[in-house]
C-alpha cells in the first residue's frame, strides 16, 4: 500500500494501526479491510505516526528510516 506517498507492506500497516491507536488506527484497519492500495494522511496523521514510531517494536525500526526518507514525511518531520 502507498501511505501518504511511500510503499508499506500490509503486514507493516497493520502493525502501524495498532501503534498508533484510534482514531488514526481506525482509518488504516480500514483501508486494509478494503484492499485500499494508496492512503493519504494528513500532515497531523504523519506526525502522529512519526511520533509512535520513536521508539518502535523491532520489526518497524526500519519502517521510521523509510518514512523519513521521503520528502514529504522529511518535511513533515521538521514541522512537527
Amino acid at each position: 500500500m502507498l501511505l501518504s506517498g511511500v510503499s508499506v507492506d500490509d503486514r507493516l500497516v497493520r502493525d502501524l494501526a495498532a501503534l498508533v491507536g484510534k482514531p488514526l488506527g481506525s482509518k488504516l484497519e480500514s483501508a486494509l479491510r478494503f484492499r485500499a492500495k494508496i492512503v493519504g494522511l494528513t500532515k497531523e496523521e504523519r506526525a502522529a505516526v512519526l511520533r509512535a514510531l520513536e521508539n518502535p517494536p523491532a520489526e518497524l525500526r526500519e519502517l521510521r528510516d523509510v518514512l523519513v526518507a521521503d520528502d514529504n514525511w522529511k518535511l513533515n518531520q521538521r514541522l512537527s
